[in-house]
């Protein structure tokens, strides 16, 4: 069996502890700075069972994320988002999120050719925070 190198580029983002309109407004900004996985039709969607919903796209960074700003998105909670991948393509995710929303590092673990990071997400556009 042989594995699949992902580009460096890639992150792979997690996210979960939120609505379905909540997942569809941060992946919706992430969809539109960053190439996906998913298709534009694949919307995030409650499940019928009751148990929590985690929703994964992995997201090619090569682009440049500073070229524009997105609109203001309103979440109704606190969603947290999970990202994993290359140092650079995590920090260009980080990037995007911000311009969009407070972001609040719970935890960062950094190795020397992956990050894996855990961001809690609110409403209050660009206002970063970043604590141990």
């Amino acid at each position: 069996m042989s594995v699949q190198q992902l580009p460096a580029s890639t992150v792979h983002v997690m996210l979960g502890d939120c609505s379905a309109a909540d997942a569809k407004s941060v992946l919706g900004v992430l969809c539109g700075r960053f190439a996906a996985d998913r298709e534009g039709a694949d919307q995030p969607h409650e499940s019928e069972s009751g148990r929590p919903t985690v929703w994964t796209v992995l997201f090619d960074t090569a682009g440049d994320p500073s070229g524009r700003a997105g609109p203001v998105v309103e979440l109704s909670g606190q969603p947290i988002v999970e990202a994993q991948g290359g140092p650079q393509a995590t920090q260009r995710l980080w990037e995007v999120l911000g311009a969009a929303f407070s972001v609040h590092e719970l935890g960062t673990e950094a190795g020397d050719q992956e990050v894996q990071m855990r961001l809690r997400l609110d409403s209050s556009t660009a206002h970063e925070t970043r604590s141990a």
